[in-house]
This record gives C-alpha cells, sequence and structure tokens, in this order.
C-alpha cells in the first residue's frame, strides 16, 4: 500500500503535510514524558537514534493549526 503524502488535520480539517521531525540525541533517543524535566532522562524510549545521533519520528503536521502526529 503507498504511503499517503497528505491527510486532513483532526483538529481543523486542513490537509497535512507527510514528513518526519528529527531531534538530536546521541544517548537517549527520543523519549516520552509526562512533564519536562532539567536532564530529561526519565521517560519511555520510543525511537533509538540512528549512527549519527539523529533521531527521527515519521508523521504528520498541519502548518495551520501547528498540529502533529508521529508515528514511532
Amino acid at each position: 500500500m503507498p504511503k499517503m503524502t497528505s491527510i486532513a488535520c483532526p483538529e481543523c480539517g486542513k490537509t497535512m503535510a507527510h514528513g518526519f521531525l528529527r531531534a538530536e540525541s546521541y544517548i537517549g533517543g527520543a523519549k516520552w514524558t509526562a512533564k519536562k524535566t532539567r536532564l530529561g532522562s526519565p521517560g519511555d524510549r520510543l525511537v533509538n537514534p540512528d549512527g549519527f545521533g539523529f533521531v527521527y519520528l515519521e508523521g504528520y503536521r498541519c502548518p495551520g493549526c501547528r498540529f502533529l502526529a508521529l508515528h514511532y
């Protein structure tokens, strides 16, 4: 099944674009936390970093209302 390049935003109904959220984290990868912490160390690891220390989360973003829908 081909990847959809756009979907309707569940918040405002405008078109969302497919892409990747990129973050840098050599040690921890991408983590989910219930609140912000100073060190960012606690949390559930969602994605490990690649060999260059980058984390890529695939998903969709709405430039209209700034809503993100991410897959991990």
